[in-house]
């Protein structure tokens, strides 16, 4: 047995279930294996140039990152969910469900550049104490690997909540993972060979002075310059190479939102809980509980350029990770465009927030007596319901064009499920499936350029995309989401132009279906993808006379689990009985 088979072997049956480090005694580390090898070329052009040309709304390429359908979080720089490509259309009995067990929860699926045998792989980062990467083949749906740096590497646990939900990979198919104070780069063990096993290439512990005491990485992108630009989650905003031969304290740079002293302003300490977005002029941009702020980054690091603030700031609810706006900024318009950083807030009735990104409009009036004049619009959002009807939101606003589609997260148990301690939020996801408790609404609402003020297009109540990321295809005309339907998860997808429902391809009711706070992610071949709890799933639409997959049964999915508590746990765990 190679080496390469021992290690997967060994991660086959070690899975990054929180339990297990706890309970189970591990085996010595595995060492990494790294062969030396030439690296790919840097860019020397941009890659998704034809991409851009044949879609107006696609924002300026980076070459910087991997020339593939989905580059990282919210699929590009702008942090905007949404794709060119399309994805499947139905009707649903032609469209095929195929499930891939991981044992951790994935949060964002990434496509590496091509290989050399013209095929791709996904690259999964996972939350939970083991912070595992995970290499899976697209075309069969089965894991080519798993990096557990408990195991491998002697890492420290990673504290629960969304360090290493994030991550990237750039165009040397190397993957940049935030988890905890460190930022980790793998790529594959022997360079060019899809079906290597994974290896950690770099791990940069960032320096106490980098932090702001018990604190974590959460964001995380990569400049149009090509550095890797991160935030943690008390307010500290930097930089570094992407190099992980110059990721080091020489090289890193950061600024305090919180001030030297990490003692925040007047209003407190303001944390982030999200990821962060770039654009193509060394814009950085990062929300905070209390505000949303735009950096520029320049040779002495991030800088503020503005800061504003929104309505709101505060816990609004169960599965609300932190306070104030609940999702990454996402960037509106490009080129000549109105060009806006989109957040929602976190008023009772939760509003879509356009923000000025560059220069205010000369002469431009606030939207409410005492708004920041940065806002351009600011919208309640009921989802088709009455009038301060509350709402809120814990995923990213799916941008494309002068469009924004926003979903409601607010759980039918809220009252009882806000009680939680704000750590065990997020597993309030593993409920919001539950009929009477899943969340209703999905909001579609534009930019008009000639009356400089949003519309709302159309408002779906009885959509339920209770936890997942959505997102959009131009090429498909539809809003894709990890839906539920009486307790049933499936792929729902909605008309771009109506709202209307025109797609449900059902899954099961099991955890394993749960898309878990993943987004769904369009990838070739008319594909949709989502994390979930303990897998990936994978939506293909089905070609003239191919067979589609279907899961099975819920009563026999069931039945292949152990009765007994005790042959539950080893058999999740991947031991013998």
């Amino acid at each position: 047995m190679t080496l390469s088979e021992q290690r997967r072997a060994v991660r086959s049956r070690r899975t990054s279930l929180v339990l297990a480090a706890a309970l189970l005694a591990a085996p010595a580390p595995l060492l990494a294996s790294y062969v030396s090898g030439a690296q790919a070329a840097e860019p020397t052009a941009q890659s998704c140039a034809a991409v851009v040309a044949a879609n107006p709304d696609e924002p300026p390429c980076n070459p910087y990152l991997a020339d593939s359908p989905w580059t990282g979080s919210h699929r590009n720089p702008y942090a905007q969910d949404s794709s060119p490509f399309p994805g499947p259309t139905g009707p649903a009995d032609r469209v095929g469900v195929a499930h891939a067990a991981v044992g951790a929860v994935p949060v964002v699926l990434s496509f590496s550049p091509t290989y050399p045998d013209g095929k791709r792989v996904i690259w999964a980062s996972t939350v939970g104490v083991t912070g595992e990467v995970i290499k899976v083949d697209p075309e069969t749906v089965t894991v080519i690997d798993k990096y557990i740096p408990q195991l491998e590497a002697g890492a420290p646990p990673v504290q629960p909540g969304v360090s290493g939900a994030y991550n990237l990979v750039d165009s040397q198919n190397r993957v940049f993972v935030p988890a905890g104070t460190t930022l980790q780069v793998f790529g594959d063990a022997v360079p060019g060979q899809r079906r290597s096993a994974i290896a950690l290439l770099k791990e940069f512990t960032l320096p106490p002075e980098a932090l702001c005491g018990d604190d974590k990485v959460v964001g995380i992108a990569m400049t149009y310059t090509g550095r890797i630009a991160f935030a943690t989650q008390h307010g500290v905003v930097g930089t570094l190479p992407r190099d992980p031969a110059l990721m080091d304290a020489a090289h890193l740079r950061t600024y305090s939102i919180n001030g030297s002293d990490c003692a925040g302003g007047a209003g407190g300490i303001e944390d982030v809980s999200n990821s962060i977005a770039v654009d193509e002029n060394n814009g950085i941009y990062v929300v905070t509980s209390h505000a949303m702020y735009r950096f520029a980054d320049g040779v002495d690091g991030p800088t503020p350029v503005w800061r504003s603030g929104y309505a709101g700031a505060g816990l609004t609810g169960s599965g609300r990770i932190s306070g104030g706006s609940g999702s990454t900024p996402t960037l509106m318009g490009v080129r000549q465009d109105d060009r806006f950083v989109v957040i929602t807030d976190g008023a009772r009735t939760m509003n879509l927030v356009l923000m000025w990104r560059d220069k205010i409009p000369t002469g431009w009036t606030p939207v409410r007596p005492g708004a920041d004049r940065r806002i351009a619009c600011e919208v309640p959002l009921v989802f088709g319901n009455e009038p301060g009807t509350e709402s809120l939101s814990e995923q990213s606003v799916v941008v494309r064009g002068k469009t924004a589609v926003v979903v409601n997260n607010l759980q039918g148990f809220d009252e009882v499920l806000s009680q939680l301690p704000g750590q065990l939020s997020i597993y309030t996801a593993l409920v919001s499936g539950l009929p009477l408790n899943a969340p209703k609404g999905v909001e579609r609402v534009d930019w008009n350029p000639v009356t400089r003020r949003c519309d709302v297009v159309w408002a779906n109540p009885t959509a339920s995309i209770p936890n997942g990321i959505p997102t959009l295809s131009t090429a498909s005309k539809m809003v894709y989401g990890i839906g539920v339907h009486g307790g049933v998860w499936s792929l729902d997808g909605l008309d771009l132009a109506t709202g209307r429902l025109t797609l449900s391809v059902p899954t099961t009711a099991l955890p394993t279906s749960n898309s878990t706070y993943a987004g769904a992610t369009i990838g070739p071949d008319q594909t949709i993808w989502t994390g979930t709890f303990g897998g990936i799933t994978r939506f293909r639409q089905c070609a003239v006379g191919q067979v589609c997959e279907k899961p099975g049964p819920i009563e026999p999915l069931l039945g292949r689990f152990p009765s007994e508590p005790t042959d539950l746990l080893r058999h999740v765990l991947g031991l013998p009985n």
